[in-house]
Formats: structure tokens, C-alpha cells, sequence
């Protein structure tokens, strides 16, 4: 990103999906002034989360699910919770459920005050599609400038919005693929085709 927006300051970073902060940390590593928001709705991650962060001023940590609407909603979840997910996976279910708060993107900077989100970075298993939605006025205003989601490649992968949706939604908000880093072979079935993806597009 810095080499090729050089110009573009990383100062509002939104972290939706943050387990315990994994990304969070290298966000504040890499970017100087950043402050980062991160979201996590399963209760035990979440004080996890928040007592790593506890005491660092620029990441500010809220126990929500972003989504298409506010409200609640069911949420799977393993031990690690790395997989919770809002989607329904008959395929490939998890052990444990949680009722969790949920968001937009819209109404959550819309009551900060935030004005522009220079990175908005998904990863919710599934539900990546439904937070766009929730980032529709932003994201036809153009206030985001980098939107990370996480993008099935495979036909057989019934865990991750297809790449070409995403495709096609980001583009019908002026957004443009810049790259396409992690990119996971398909390895619940042992074969070397791609599984997933995480493409990164930019404002137009």
C-alpha cells in the first residue's frame, strides 16, 4: 500500500472480525498514526480482545457483529472462535452458539463521527457480503478507500462469498480490485486449487 499509495494517509482503519486482535497489532505496527477500530461479538474472544488492547489509546475495541442491519443475530463458534460465523454451515457446522449485537458500518460511524475510513478490513466467514451492505452509503459516497474481504475461490467452498460477488458489488460502488494477498489452497480437501482469497479493492 505505501509503495503504491503513497499519498494515502492510514489514519481509520476498521478491523470487523478482529478474533484477538491479530491484524489489529500488525495495523498499529505498520501504520504510525493509525487508530483502529475492532469488532468482535463472541463474548470470551471479546474480553480477549479487549485485554490486549486495554491500554493502547489508538485501538478502540466494541463486542459487535457488523452486518446489513442493526439487531441481534445467532452466531456459530469453535473453541478459538477463529471460524464464528452469523452464516449457517450445514456442511461444516460448529459446536457453539452465541446471540450477538448487531450493526452497520453506516450507523456505527455515523455515531462517531467518523467521516472517512481509509482501510475497512472484513473477515466474518461468510458474512462478508451482508457487512458491504451495511457500508452501502459510504461506500456510494466513496469515504472508503481500501475494503479487504475475505473471497471463496473454489466452487466447492460453501463458507465464502464467491469472489465474483464481491466482485461485482464493489464495483458497482466504483471500487476497483488492487491486489490479492493470502491465497489459501483447498486444503479440506487436500487438493492444490484455490480455496480462498484476500482481495483488497480501492476507490475509483
Amino acid at each position: 500500500v505505501a509503495t503504491a499509495l503513497p499519498r494515502l494517509p492510514l489514519r481509520i482503519i476498521l478491523d470487523v472480525g478482529a478474533n484477538t486482535g491479530q491484524s489489529a497489532l500488525a495495523f498499529l505496527d505498520w501504520f504510525d498514526a493509525a487508530e483502529v477500530h475492532c469488532f468482535e461479538p463472541v463474548p470470551q474472544t471479546f474480553h480477549e480482545l479487549a485485554a490486549r488492547f486495554g491500554h493502547e489509546p489508538r485501538v478502540r475495541c466494541s463486542a459487535l457483529a457488523m452486518s446489513s442491519r442493526s439487531g441481534t443475530g445467532s452466531m456459530q463458534f469453535d473453541s478459538q472462535s477463529v471460524l464464528a460465523s452469523l452464516v449457517q454451515q450445514p456442511q461444516e457446522p460448529l459446536p457453539n452458539h452465541v446471540l450477538v449485537n448487531l450493526d452497520t458500518i453506516d450507523a456505527y460511524c455515523r455515531r462517531e463521527g467518523i467521516q472517512e475510513i481509509n482501510l475497512l478490513k472484513i473477515d466474518t466467514e461468510g458474512h462478508d457480503l451482508e457487512v458491504l451492505r451495511g457500508s452501502a452509503l459510504l461506500l456510494k459516497e466513496q469515504r472508503i478507500d481500501l475494503v479487504q474481504v475475505e473471497a471463496g475461490m473454489h466452487p466447492g467452498n460453501q463458507v465464502h462469498v464467491p469472489f465474483r460477488v464481491l466482485q461485482d458489488y464493489l464495483e458497482g460502488h466504483g471500487y476497483l480490485l488492487f491486489a490479492i494477498y493470502e491465497q489459501c489452497p483447498e486444503w479440506t480437501r487436500g487438493e492444490p486449487h484455490l480455496r480462498r482469497t484476500n482481495p483488497v479493492f480501492v476507490s475509483s
